[in-house]
């Protein structure tokens, strides 16, 4: 028996596999869903969405969402996500500086602190992107 994993954006639905292990990024640190386990809901953090199935690996950067556990089936509602193998580093890095950038002139001119938080959660997603990548090389 295995998992379904489906990752679902505000744009498209991302993913939908198969697996023997799902691995999620919470802020209690990694969740590991096997067949089974208990129905949950968890907070999803950005960070690196670990998808096992035939003894290998598939790595996917999330950004911060929801996770939904029932039956077999794992649902992953997410702002973004990317397969670790499409991340490009430099486009990473270079929307990061200008997420950065944005971020120091915002607080500069005191824009709205809910844009204040929408660009610092941007930039945990670019970051977390880099971190998944460069342990993939």
């Amino acid at each position: 028996m295995s998992l379904t994993l489906e990752i679902i954006t505000p744009d498209e639905k991302v993913l939908s596999t198969e697996a023997t292990q799902v691995v999620l990024p919470t802020e209690s640190g990694e969740a590991g869903i096997l067949t089974g386990h208990i129905p949950m809901v968890t907070k999803v953090v950005a960070g690196e969405l670990k998808v096992i199935k035939d003894g290998n690996t598939e790595f996917i950067a999330v950004d911060h969402g929801f996770a939904k556990v029932l039956g077999n089936t794992i649902s992953v509602l997410t702002e973004a996500a990317i397969d670790v193998n499409d991340i490009d580093l430099s486009e990473v890095e270079s929307a990061q500086a200008r997420a950065e950038e944005a971020l120091r002139t915002a607080a500069a001119e005191g824009i709205d602190p809910s844009e204040v938080d929408h660009l610092e959660s941007n930039i945990q997603f670019l970051i977390a992107q880099k971190l998944a990548k460069g342990r993939r090389r």
